[in-house]
């Protein structure tokens, strides 16, 4: 759809599969920190990746947390806790394990893109 709109998560491809990692931006931003934690999840437990795999998927669920402190720290009914407060602990216990600060964080940058190279199909998206 021409009009539809995307983020993307940069170096969060599964092994063997180089599709470019996408969710749909009309997400708020609890579902997508949901979303990326989800798949922060997988791809420790499932395929086991390194604190530098991961990096990129706590940057952006670092950049999430000021959105998610505004908008949805009240007391949420289904777990009893402020979400808003669950994943920024949840950010700092995982940076604590992978022995990252979240100053490491602002200075990850995306791996440079390959000159020449075609665009993989997307075929995980985060929805």
């Amino acid at each position: 759809m021409p009009k539809e709109r995307f983020f993307s998560l940069p170096g969060c491809e599964k092994a063997g599969d180089n599709s470019l990692v996408i969710g749909w931006a009309g997400l708020n931003h609890l579902q997508r920190a949901q979303a990326i934690a989800a798949w922060y999840l997988a791809r420790k437990e499932q395929e086991g990746w390194d604190a530098e795999r991961l990096t990129p998927m706590l940057l952006a669920l670092d950049e999430l947390i000021p959105w998610l402190k505004q908008w949805h720290n009240e007391i949420d009914p289904d777990y009893g806790e402020r979400l808003g407060d669950f994943y920024e602990g949840f950010l700092l216990e995982e940076l604590r394990q992978l022995e990252r600060s979240r100053d490491d964080l602002s200075g990850w940058q995306p791996p440079a893109a390959r000159r020449g190279r075609r665009l993989a199909p997307v075929s995980d998206v985060l929805w």
